[in-house]
């Protein structure tokens, strides 16, 4: 199991992600390296000014320094020992000095000495009244004095509150462009997969002729669309080919199947003899069951090359199956069976006479293969901008194993193959399905056989009657 997404939209969001980690990862980087920057030259800028002063004070004495540090001091402030802001001399330096017993002489960095050392977030106050933080080097004098020089930690703060705004702004607009770009790329790929799989459904679907679309942008799409369209071709060819070695095979065997026919009839009408002529009437039979079966061959061969769709025209499907139910209803009637239809007035694109022959193939299916008495429904509505047509039977219905099984050429699920029929019905139907851009699909509820027939819709409408006929 893996946690990584396997779809375009997953890997688009997961490569948006990954780019804001990376720009995250770097402004923290930043921030963190430009902190440690700034906070080392603020030491090594107290360091020096504390070397300066203590020079200063062993060779100029405590009250020198004091006129140093109160000079440095208030020089830009006014006396109040912090500058709010880099000054005109560009220092942000804060003093403090006081002498052995603790008394404050001069500066006024803070109401209260630190210890010696340094010290990393020394709390100063500001002249608004408002705290901040500084950092400050704190040193003894010879005298039993102390010194404190401190640089305010604003600067700072400012510094890293800048560093965080530009790449929070960074990586926003990163976030930004790498979504859009991401998402149009899940677009264009998505785009060219749906065409390739479109294809591939019209190639499952027996319509031998669909190729993969190609822009002739030279991408690796056009590659591989230009790889699989030869393929097709190789395989609409070798279709072809043995299509039209059923055909020729079919068709030339018509010809001596139709000449000894001709001849066993004239035996069976010369001869004197009763079992010749009982013969020659067997042999009739089985030749008039082989030419069925050449025909039928033909027929599927040719729904299946899909020259029909050239004849389609807009027709009422439902007008379409109750002239068929009309045809059969005698039949199913001499042989006390029912034969329901509810039927929604549904407009397709079709060949009338190829569909009336699907639904006329489902009916002689019921009456040969669902049993005594087995009686047949047919419903026809739209959903989803399809017609679902369903023709089912209460018979014993078909084994799941087998429910894919039946619509293949030459199938019969009959063991001892006792009933008449050569497994074509259903293969003719699917194809004829196939050709009019439908799929077909057979099921066993708890009993019986339903075979849905689904074909795209062209028009829906309302029977003017009321909108459906029962019988």
């Amino acid at each position: 199991m893996t946690i990584l997404p396997r779809t375009i939209r997953g890997l688009s969001i997961l490569s948006a992600a990954v780019s804001g980690l990376v720009i995250l990862i770097l402004g923290a980087a930043a921030i963190l390296i430009s902190h440690h920057e700034i906070e080392a030259q603020m030491d090594h800028r107290i360091e020096r000014e504390m070397d300066a002063l203590l020079d200063f004070h062993a060779s100029n004495g405590a009250a020198q320094l004091a006129q140093v540090v109160r000079a440095r001091d208030g020089a830009t402030t006014g006396g109040t020992g912090y500058l709010a802001d880099t000054g005109g001399d560009g220092r942000m330096m804060l003093y403090a000095l006081a002498d052995a017993e603790g008394r404050r002489i001069a500066g006024h960095l803070i109401p209260k000495m630190p210890a010696d050392g340094w010290s990393e977030f020394l709390p100063i106050r500001h002249p608004d009244g408002s705290k901040g933080e500084a950092q400050a080097l704190s040193r003894r004098l010879p005298d039993g004095g102390q010194l404190v020089i401190a640089a305010d930690r604003s600067a700072l703060h400012r510094s890293d509150d800048r560093i965080l705004f530009v790449v929070m702004i960074g990586l926003g607009v990163i976030l930004l462009t790498g979504t859009i770009s991401t998402i149009a790329f899940g677009r264009l790929v998505r785009r060219r997969l749906v065409l390739i799989s479109g294809t591939a459904q019209g190639i499952i679907e027996g319509d031998y002729a669909r190729r993969v679309p190609v822009d002739g942008s030279g991408s690796e799409f056009d590659r591989i669309s230009t790889i699989l369209n030869q393929m097709l071709g190789r395989i609409e060819e070798l279709m072809g080919s043995l299509r039209q070695v059923s055909s020729d095979l079919a068709h030339d065997m018509r010809t001596p199947l139709g000449r000894i026919r001709q001849d066993m009839e004239r035996l069976a009408t010369a001869t004197n003899e009763p079992g010749t002529s009982r013969s020659a009437e067997r042999a009739m039979v089985d030749i008039d069951a082989l030419l069925d079966l050449f025909a039928g061959l033909l027929g599927v061969s040719e729904v299946r090359g899909f020259a029909a769709r050239k004849r389609f025209v807009g027709l009422r499907l439902d007008e379409v199956v109750t002239d068929v139910v009309d045809a059969y209803r005698p039949a199913f009637d001499d042989d006390g069976r029912g034969l329901t239809v509810d039927l929604q007035a549904v407009e397709v694109q079709g060949d009338a006479q190829l569909l009336k022959r699907a639904v006329a193939n489902l009916l002689e299916n019921i009456l040969a293969h669902a049993g005594e008495g087995a009686s047949a429904t047919l419903s026809l509505q739209q959903d989803e901008g399809r017609a679902i047509l369903c023709v089912a039977d209460n018979g014993p219905g078909v084994p799941e194993k087998d429910q894919e099984k039946i619509f293949e050429r030459l199938v019969r699920l009959d063991p001892s193959r006792s009933k008449g029929g050569h497994g074509l019905g259903l293969s003719m139907v699917r194809a004829i399905v196939h050709a009019h851009h439908g799929r077909v699909s057979a099921k066993s509820p708890t009993r019986g056989l339903t075979i849905m027939l689904q074909f795209p819709i062209a028009n829906i409408g309302r029977i003017a009657s009321g909108g459906s006929e029962r019988g």
